[in-house]
């Protein structure tokens, strides 16, 4: 199935994917799945800390 999602490849210790896979199996969620959540909640948190996050302003 096609997606809209860009791919991004980042360095990790093996140990933090060991265990972000170990999660991500007992949530029954990809890894991918996982980490992309994970980046959600904290952007809310974050947006609710410090405001809303603005990527394109109008000219």
């Amino acid at each position: 199935m096609p997606t809209n999602k860009a791919p991004f490849g980042f360095h990790l210790k093996e140990e933090y994917l060991e265990k972000m896979r170990f999660i991500a199996k007992e949530e029954t969620r990809s890894l991918s799945n996982l980490l992309e959540h994970l980046c959600k909640k904290h952007i809310i948190k974050y947006e609710k800390e410090h405001g809303e996050i603005v990527l394109y302003e109008d000219d």
